[in-house]
């Protein structure tokens, strides 16, 4: 389900953006993944908004045909709907409440780079966040990757193929990064 959120006035007493890691910062965990070796997993969380609590104050005033018995009724929205402008935010808190009980913090640099010692203290694992989308850096990114996938449903697990405008390889036993899809023809000006 979407929401009409553009009928909605903006809130001005609630964040409504959700933050997102920085491009840099990905390539970096990617370098430290590299040196350390570290796997990496990526994945994407399926209808991740509808997994947070809404902060709007939103409803439906007349349910259309769509909601069956509820046809007539008003419906007030508790979740957080694709479409209403707090959603990115509403999605962002729940899954920070969720990296936190993991035992994750935020970084200085970035916050949506999380980190945490590992249990066996040999090494640090890291998650990226990018809304619903996310890489883990880890010798066991699959431990983690079972914590997550207790709370949502996840789409696409995988190594890094391609992330944030970066595609990834692997070239003589290394991670390479590149942005070959982005560029397809290179020319000089003069």
């Amino acid at each position: 389900m979407v929401a009409g959120g553009h009928l909605l006035d903006v809130p001005t007493d609630v964040q409504i953006y959700s933050s997102q890691v920085k491009p840099i910062s990905v390539k970096l965990v990617s370098v430290i993944a590299d040196k350390m070796g570290l796997k990496q997993l990526c994945d994407d969380v399926s209808n991740a908004y509808v997994n947070a609590e809404s902060s709007q104050k939103a409803y439906v005033p007349k349910a259309g045909y769509e909601f069956g018995s509820r046809k007539g009724m008003m419906i007030v929205i508790v979740k957080a709907l694709y479409g209403l402008s707090a959603s990115g935010a509403d999605w962002h808190r729940h899954f920070s409440n969720s990296l936190h009980s993991y035992g994750f913090e935020p970084t200085r640099y970035d916050k949506d780079v999380w980190i945490r010692l590992s249990k066996d203290k040999t090494h640090y694992e890291y998650i990226c966040t990018y809304v619903d989308d996310f890489m883990i850096a880890s010798k066991q990114p699959e431990a983690i990757m079972k914590l997550i996938k207790k709370e949502c449903s996840v789409k696409g697990e995988g190594p890094p193929l391609y992330c944030l405008g970066n595609d990834y390889k692997m070239h003589k036993g290394r991670s390479a990064i590149g942005c070959k899809k982005y560029i397809t023809k290179v020319q000089c000006l003069e």
